[in-house]
């Protein structure tokens, strides 16, 4: 329901991207946990990037995310420094997205999503 409700899914079809983009840090826990668990991926797969607004320290936002999700801050991709706004205040850490690359995953959950809500 997780990657049903919340996961990333433009173009699907066409990518082999499984991700998760929040401001939440438990819902970002919860979804690496899930991945780890559940199709046996290697934290060290995960890829994190972030959206920041100036004035963000970039490096402590990485420490945040990665003691959040307990994966490296060596698995950051570059972030996305975004220009002043309001929105600074609201999300000091900025939002993170959380991602694997394997088409053979995004495959099955949507195999898996459209099995058990078909009638829906």
């Amino acid at each position: 329901m997780l990657y049903w409700c919340e996961g990333d899914k433009h173009n699907v079809r066409s990518r082999c991207k499984v991700s998760v983009t929040s401001a939440d840090a438990k819902m970002l826990k919860l979804f690496t946990d899930w991945l780890t668990y559940y199709y046996s991926i290697d934290r060290d797969l995960i890829k994190l990037r972030l959206h920041l607004w100036d004035p963000a320290d970039e490096n402590k936002a990485k420490k945040y995310w990665s003691d959040a999700l307990d994966v490296s801050v060596h698995n950051f991709t570059k972030s996305w420094i975004k220009s002043k706004s309001g929105v600074y205040k609201r999300y000091p850490y900025g939002i993170c997205r959380a991602s694997i690359n394997s088409k053979k995953i995004l495959t099955q959950i949507l195999s898996e999503i459209e099995k058990e809500f078909k009638n829906f």
